[in-house]
């Protein structure tokens, strides 16, 4: 068993305390990490004021709501509740405080008000974990939630034999209730870019995400600056408005059976589209790249200005006067869109990791990033620039007013060079960015711009109208690493045990083979032979419902996953309704073996009929459960033996992916698309990987693993008399006293 006992005997390495920022790498074996998870409110100046006869203590930490004054050129104190009549904010040797010269207390995210977030140590994203592989990592949270309860889930760490601290809600562990405490504990075993997050409903949504870098002995050495990039599309909505009113929960995974009012839905003529495939059903706010964005005003097509953008704070990353070629670790930690990474100028960028794997280097002029991926993707810095431009926006063409380039989202993400910065460090200034910017060229989907054998990178499409593209399948393994995995990749000419074929779709509403997810009663602490659930029926597997839907295979089973994004062709209803799907799996990576695309206009692009390779089964207009041509599969079939790992792909609209993997990871692992909002309506199941000879993960359940369940007494044990007031109790003692007394006096 390679869970650790005894932990306290370890001596750690402590990255950082309760509410203090954790800055710096762990190089020691063991590292410990102490983080407060709170709320903080959007644009608000975290400070200390002494002011004197305020209604508040004096000297006190306060989150003061300011507000740009574009005439002044500064902040206001927002006039509203406590803040009525204070206009100014003192030190302790009574000097007036200007926000613009704290711009690191300043929390303005994309620079609109009051938005409401959660936080690690008041950071956002949460606090950078890099650690060195084979370190042991713990990591202790206290909630000072006001109501919320939490998990947080290690994206990427395949948790061998600690399957109690994957993080997953109802399913390795209960929620961790407000002002609550709970420790988690892993070997960081597999290295490469990884990250964390809230598993807990859509609460990733508020921020509670950050990045889990796991290094191998040698990296630092490399030649190379490299960056942590996370990056998010951003809601100013907060997720339990965002999750209330959801229109489309008709029985998420937490059994909600009404739907929501629809605030936070685009009308279709404002939802996003690319290559005649929505993209979803929401209308996103801003682009955030390590926290920070650039909201866009609504701006009419008629004024040009382009002066439409809220205050707001960026970083500036610096590198050294040497540096030639920089490294970014990217994770696509946002929610609903896909995203396309590139260089505002046109120069080339290239794709050398996936998803913690070093992969043999490969170049284009963009990159699609799926929910939940992570890539690392590297750019040449000449060393005759100082200054280098990239961008990450939301990829598509479309309708509605977010497709014009006034309106679309996008973040900039600069890095210049500093001579005070050594080779290969990387360094970071904030920098204030007012209402003014300049906005990007626009990404052209046409090879029409001069720009010589245009190709995007990690698509899910062989072409986006008609750009062509490297699909995960055209990627290989780095073969100088494989020697650092302990996985290796099964053969396409070895018979798998099992063959899963599923179906995501919204035939009856976001589901797999027409199943809604829906979390058992309590987590699987004693395997789902022995947990209360809403076990699905034979008639539900059939015709779809809402159940905790499990797929059961054995250790060491040889499994192939085929995976689709079909609705029913003939169905004009569900047209709107194709889109893509990034699917993760908990405990494991897959190798990718196949993957297939919807059938395109020649002309439009436009995607307008499934992959040949499957058609639905059922001959209503659900499409509910495909099935496969065998005869086709096989003519696809190769002797490739360096497929790439992933833990996260993105299945392409109307077409499927293949993985194989071996089961030698014993768990209840979810399996569930990553876009948020798929993930709560119930597009999710639970892998079971069944070890019938030692029984685990259940038999290393920590004792004092806390417990959550149902409660539904059968007899009450109720004391019939009534009870006594309190007055008259005491007039009974009272009474008793003086008879007491009576007797003992005479």
């Amino acid at each position: 068993m390679k869970f650790l006992l005894f932990l306290p005997l370890i001596q750690a390495e402590i990255i950082c305390n309760y509410d203090e920022p954790c800055l710096k790498a762990c190089k020691d074996t063991v590292c410990e990490y102490f983080w407060n998870i709170e709320h903080r409110f959007t644009r608000t100046w975290r400070t200390h004021d002494f002011g004197e006869g305020t209604s508040y203590t004096k000297g006190a930490l306060r989150d003061i709501p300011i507000e740009w004054n574009t005439t002044k050129g500064t902040f206001d104190i927002v006039q509203e509740g406590i803040n009525i009549g204070v206009h100014d904010v003192y030190d302790e040797n009574g000097n007036v405080r200007d926000p613009l010269e704290e711009l690191e207390n300043l929390f303005l995210v994309d620079g609109q008000p009051q938005r409401k977030v959660i936080t690690i140590n008041g950071q956002l994203p949460g606090p950078k974990i890099i650690v060195n592989k084979g370190a042991l990592v713990k990591i202790h949270v206290k909630s000072t939630l006001h109501e919320e309860s939490f998990t947080l889930h290690w994206h990427g760490l395949h948790q061998v034999d600690n399957f109690w601290n994957d993080g997953a809600a109802m399913i390795s562990q209960c929620p961790v209730d407000s002002h609550s405490s709970f420790t988690y504990v892993m070997r960081a075993e597999n290295s490469g870019t990884h990250w964390y997050h809230s598993h807990y409903g859509i609460q990733r949504a508020d921020g509670l995400h950050g990045a889990f870098i796991i290094l191998e002995e040698d990296e630092d050495s490399e030649e190379m600056s490299w960056i942590t990039m996370v990056l998010t599309d951003w809601w100013n909505t907060d997720s339990t408005y965002l999750a209330g009113a959801d229109p489309y929960r008709y029985g998420n995974t937490f059994g909600a059976r009404m739907t929501g009012p629809g605030g936070v839905a685009c009308n279709t003529e404002d939802k996003s589209f690319l290559a005649g495939v929505k993209l979803s059903s929401f209308c996103v706010d801003s682009i955030l790249a390590n926290g920070r964005g650039h909201y866009r005003l609504p701006v009419s097509v008629e004024n040009l200005d382009k002066k439409n953008f809220e205050f707001s704070v960026f970083e500036e990353y610096l590198v050294s006067e040497t540096t030639t070629r920089i490294q970014l670790k990217t994770i696509h930690a946002g929610f609903e869109f896909p995203l396309l990474f590139r260089s505002a100028d046109g120069r080339k960028v290239s794709i050398t990791a996936h998803d913690g794997r070093r992969t043999i280097p490969e170049k284009g002029d963009g990159v699609f990033i799926g929910v939940g991926e992570t890539l690392n993707i590297e750019v040449d810095f000449p060393l005759d620039e100082n200054q280098l431009e990239l961008l990450a926006e939301i990829m598509f063409e479309g309708l509605g007013k977010k497709a014009r380039p006034l309106e679309r989202p996008f973040v900039k993400i600069i890095i210049s060079r500093d001579a005070s910065v050594a080779a290969y460090d990387v360094k970071s200034k904030l920098v204030a960015a007012d209402d003014s910017a300049e906005i990007p060229e626009e990404f052209s989907f046409h090879q029409d711009n001069g720009v010589e054998n245009k190709l995007l990178l990690n698509c899910p499409a062989e072409n986006f109208v008609d750009i062509p593209c490297k699909m995960v399948t055209d990627f290989r393994r780095d073969p100088n690493y494989e020697s650092r995995f302990d996985n290796p990749p099964p053969s396409l000419f070895d018979k798998p045990d099992r063959v899963v074929e599923l179906n995501m779709n919204f035939a009856t509403g976001a589901a797999i083979n027409g199943i809604e997810y829906k979390y058992p009663d309590e987590p699987f602490f004693y395997g789902p032979e022995n947990t209360p659930m809403t076990k699905c029926t034979e008639e539900q597997m059939k015709h779809g419902g809402h159940c905790t839907q499990i797929i059961e295979v054995k250790k060491d089973e040889l499994i192939e996953f085929r995976v689709t994004a079909a609705e029913h062709i003939e169905n004009e209803a569900r047209r709107w309704q194709w889109t893509y799907h990034s699917i993760h799996l908990h405990g494991y990576e897959y190798f990718v073996t196949d993957i297939g695309f919807g059938m395109a206009n020649q002309t439009t692009g436009f995607i307008e009929r499934a992959n040949p390779s499957f058609h639905c089964k059922n001959n209503g207009m659900r499409c509910m459960h495909v099935e496969f041509d065998e005869s086709i599969m096989k003519q696809k079939r190769s002797d490739r033996d360096d497929f790439i790992a992933k833990n996260t792909v993105v299945v392409p609209a109307m077409g499927y992916v293949v993985f194989r993997l071996r089961a030698t990871n014993p768990g209840v692992w979810p399996f569930h698309c990553h876009q948020l909002f798929h993930n709560y309506e119930g597009m999710a199941l639970s892998l079971y990987v069944k070890d019938e000879v030692d029984h685990k993960p259940f038999s290393y359940l920590p004792k004092n693993m806390p417990r959550c369940h149902n409660y539904h007494p059968k007899d009450i044990a109720i004391n019939e008399e009534p009870r006594q007031s309190q007055e008259s109790s005491a007039l009974q003692v009272l009474t008793s006293l003086f008879l007491i007394l009576s007797v003992c006096l005479f």
